[in-house]
């Protein structure tokens, strides 16, 4: 039987996630996920592409409050109000407004980062439609790379350990689901599934870039060679490929849903 083993968010693209027993769902993907980013002045989002020591910056919510932490210092991310102001951002191809947060939180991120930059929020009614090549018109992705949700089997993860001479965390792959109980990679060919009801599509395998060489504890590209060993047997047309892209089947169902740990997943 397969069944969810892990659940996390990050609700700052690039920053450290949160690890759920309960995750609900939103429009965008899991809630709060990726709902906040980082951009440098120009609006260009930043990511441990190019500052890997993002890995290092913690989150939490604190009464509903997003925090953010690094060291000994921390800071909580204020809610986004009317006055607030929107300004254009730019993610991948992606061109579109997002609402500013607080000049103390770019104060706060761009002493720990040693850059100029600036915390954006994306409202509710903010749209930003998947590749309609793999989803229907309608259907909006947050911050996120392309995709509102990714999951990645923990066998996959035990095959590509058992390759390495040090073993690494799933953290290093930034999936939303873990699931349990299937055989390594099987998560390749699924292409409908539900899980506590809600049904889902299996759109794209993941392409990895270089973020799975960073360690997420210490914010430092390390010495495994995971990304030489996972080319070595996980690619396909160039590109490293670990993990599965997600989408609703229909995204009107799935307001005030969620998800738990130990949900079966049904493949269709």
């Amino acid at each position: 039987m397969i069944r969810v083993s892990e659940l996390y968010i990050y609700p700052v693209k690039s920053l450290a996630g949160i690890k759920l027993n309960t995750a609900k769902l939103s429009p965008f993907g899991l809630q709060y996920d990726r709902r906040w980013m980082i951009v440098d002045t120009n609006g260009k989002f930043i990511s441990q592409r190019e500052l890997a020591k993002m890995a290092t910056i913690r989150t939490k919510f604190l009464d509903g409050q997003l925090m953010l932490s690094h060291l000994n210092s921390d800071i909580k991310v204020p809610r986004v109000g009317d006055c607030s102001k929107e300004m254009l951002i730019t993610v991948w191809k992606d061109t579109f407004q997002a609402t500013h947060v607080s000049k103390l939180v770019d104060s706060w991120l761009s002493d720990v980062l040693q850059q100029d930059c600036q915390l954006v929020y994306m409202q509710d009614g903010v749209q930003r439609q998947i590749d309609l090549d793999f989803a229907p018109d309608g259907q909006n992705v947050s911050f996120a790379d392309a995709y509102p949700l990714l999951v990645i089997s923990q066998a996959s993860l035990d095959d590509l350990n058992s390759r390495l001479k040090s073993s690494v965390n799933i953290n290093r792959f930034r999936a939303n689901i873990i699931v349990s109980g299937t055989q390594a990679f099987a998560e390749d060919d699924w292409q409908n599934l539900s899980i506590n009801g809600i049904e889902f599509k299996a759109v794209k395998k993941c392409s990895r870039c270089i973020m799975p060489s960073i360690n997420q504890q210490t914010g430092i590209k390390d010495q495994t060679k995971m990304l030489s060993v996972l080319s070595n047997y996980r690619k396909e047309d160039k590109k490293i490929k670990f993990g599965q892209n997600l989408i609703y089947k229909d995204v009107d169902l799935i307001n005030g849903q969620s998800l738990t740990l130990e949900d079966e997943v049904i493949l269709k």
